[in-house]
C-alpha cells in the first residue's frame, strides 16, 4: 500500500475518533462537574492556547468577521455544546446523545431544500422523516428497556443542538457567497473568535447561575484537557488536513460513523448497555441518510 493512501486512512481514523471523543470526554468531565463549568474550562484552556498564535491578526479583523464568528461561535458550540452536555449531565448515554445528534445533516439538508424552495427536497424530507423514525427507535427502546430510566426531556436536547448546528451550517454557507473574505480568515482566527464568544457566554451563564468553580478533582482536568486537546485541535487540525486530500463530501461523510465509535466506545470505557432496539435505530438512520445522500448525489451529476 502507497504511504500516501495509508497517511490517508490514519488521517481519516484520527478524524473519526477525535470528534467522537467530544461525546467521551463529555461523559467523563460531567460526572463529577456541571456541564457549564466544565465547557467554561475547556474554552478557557483554548482560548488561551490560541490566543498567542492569533494575537497578531487581531488587530486587523473588521467587524464582519467578529460579527460573523460571533454568530458561528453561539450556534455551532455554546448552544449545540450546552444542550448536549445537559443532557449527557442529566444520564443520557453518550452514544444515545450521538445518534440523535447525527439528525443534523438531514435536518441541514432539508431545511436547505426548503430555502431554495425546491421541489426535489421531497425526497431530503423523505430522508429526514426516516432518521427521525430510526432515532424513535432508539430513544423507544433505551426508555422501554434500559434500568435508569431518564426524564424524556433530555432526548430533546440533542435534536435542539443538531438544529442549531443546521442554521450555524445554512448560515455559514450563505455568508460564504456572499463574502468571499470570510474563506481567506484561516483556521486558527475563527476558531480564536468562535470560542472566545462561547468563553464569554458561559462565563455569563455561569457567573448568573452560580455554577462556575475551579474543579477539585483529578478527572474533571483530566476531562478539560481531553476535550481541549482531542476534541477540539486534534479534530480541527485532522479536519484541515483531510480537507487538502478529499472533498468536503467525502469528509462530512465521515461524521456519520461517531454515532457507532462513540456507543461502543461509551460501552468500553463506562459500561454502557448497548439495546438491540439502538442497533435496528442506527439502521433506519443510516437508510435516512442514504436516501438524502443519493438524492443529492443524483442532482449534483446533473448539474455537472
Amino acid at each position: 500500500m502507497p504511504k500516501s493512501a495509508l497517511y490517508l486512512i490514519l488521517l481519516q481514523v484520527i478524524f473519526v475518533l477525535s470528534w467522537s471523543s467530544g461525546f467521551i470526554g463529555a461523559r467523563l468531565g460531567t460526572e463529577d462537574a456541571g456541564a457549564i463549568n466544565l465547557l467554561f474550562w475547556r474554552f478557557a484552556l483554548v482560548t488561551a492556547c490560541l490566543l498567542p498564535l492569533v494575537w497578531h491578526r487581531l488587530g486587523a479583523l473588521s467587524w464582519s468577521q467578529l460579527r460573523y464568528n460571533g454568530i458561528i461561535g453561539i450556534l455551532s458550540q455554546f448552544a449545540y455544546l450546552v444542550s448536549v452536555y445537559i443532557a449527557i449531565r442529566g444520564g443520557l448515554p453518550a452514544g444515545i446523545a450521538a445518534i440523535i445528534c447525527a439528525l443534523q445533516p438531514l435536518i441541514t439538508a432539508a431545511m436547505s431544500a426548503r430555502g431554495n424552495h425546491e421541489r426535489s427536497g421531497l425526497q431530503e424530507w423523505i430522508g429526514l422523516i426516516v432518521g427521525f423514525a430510526g432515532v424513535g427507535i432508539v430513544i423507544s427502546g433505551e426508555y422501554a428497556l434500559s434500568d435508569k430510566q431518564i426524564s424524556l426531556g433530555l432526548y430533546a436536547l440533542p435534536l435542539i443542538a443538531a438544529i442549531t448546528l443546521s442554521i450555524a451550517t445554512l448560515y455559514q454557507r450563505r455568508q460564504s457567497v456572499l463574502d468571499s473574505d470570510h474563506s481567506k480568515d484561516g483556521l486558527l482566527t475563527p476558531l480564536f473568535l468562535q470560542s472566545a464568544t462561547t468563553l464569554v457566554l458561559l462565563a455569563v451563564a455561569g457567573l448568573s447561575l452560580g455554577s462556575i468553580e475551579v474543579p477539585a478533582t483529578a478527572q474533571v482536568w483530566v476531562a478539560v484537557a481531553w476535550l481541549t486537546l482531542f476534541s477540539t485541535f486534534i479534530a480541527y487540525l485532522s479536519l484541515w488536513s483531510l480537507l487538502r486530500w478529499m472533498s468536503a463530501t467525502r469528509v462530512s461523510a465521515l461524521v456519520y460513523l461517531e454515532p457507532p465509535v462513540t456507543l461502543f466506545w461509551a460501552a468500553l470505557m463506562f459500561g454502557d448497555v448497548i439495546q438491540w432496539t439502538t442497533y435496528l435505530g442506527i439502521g433506519v438512520v443510516a437508510a435516512g441518510i442514504a436516501i438524502t445522500r443519493h438524492h443529492q448525489r443524483r442532482r449534483h451529476l446533473a448539474c455537472t
